[in-house]
């Protein structure tokens, strides 16, 4: 009987043996992610209005967040929202509002031990719903990021962004009728945190 046991605990621990190794031999996954939160600084952006020709000057102002990688050329995505006011003596005072989701493709320079500066570049498709009106135009980004934690897997830190929209943005619904945004440049002032959208990275 004694011998029975003995070998009974020798199948067992060869057994947990086994499973220890195997769990081992398992790729080991570390969660990396990155979020910025992000202000749409307020710049003159031109408005034509429909009907009688007028052009307005608009500065826009809003906020963001955005999903950004960790690698030199990574898919990235967020959603912004702007507010812009219009003071027009032929449509009065009013607001409107656009709201954004922005996908696409970004370049984070790579790390250099004591160069906390990096270069950061994009290129997204902005599609948007301002009122009942759909729109979609491409945006390009150059910006610097400052970052705070040199040795972090992952790029934090402030951001500063100079960006082009390339395209008009016709909208049934300025504040009293329709108009078009022209191309306009805008700057962006943010912050990257570490955050909750990961991408999985073997060891």
């Amino acid at each position: 009987m004694g011998k029975s046991y003995a070998l009974m605990l020798f199948v067992l621990l060869s057994a947990g043996l086994s499973q220890a190794r195997a769990a081992e031999a398992k790729p080991v996954y570390k969660w990396v992610s990155a979020n910025e939160y992000y202000f749409i600084l307020p710049t003159s952006q031109d408005l034509s209005l429909s009907g009688g020709g007028d052009t307005l000057s608009v500065k826009p102002w809003g906020f963001g967040f955005r999903a950004v990688g960790n690698e030199t050329f990574s898919k990235t995505g967020g959603l912004q929202f702007q507010s812009v006011k219009v003071d027009s003596a032929r449509t009065g005072r009013n607001t409107f509002y656009l709201w954004d989701l922005m996908l696409g493709m970004e370049y984070i320079a790579p790390k250099v031990q004591g160069k906390p500066l990096r270069f950061t570049a994009s290129a997204v498709a902005d599609l948007g719903l301002s009122d009942t009106t759909f729109y979609a135009a491409p945006v390009i980004s150059a910006g610097l990021l400052y970052t705070t934690e040199e040795y972090a897997d992952t790029p934090t830190g402030l951001t500063f962004d100079i960006y082009y929209r390339l395209t008009d943005i016709d909208l049934d619904n300025v504040g009293g009728g329709a108009g078009t945004l022209k191309p306009a440049l805008g700057f962006k002032v943010g912050y990257i945190f570490e955050g909750f959208w990961t991408v999985k990275e073997k060891k």
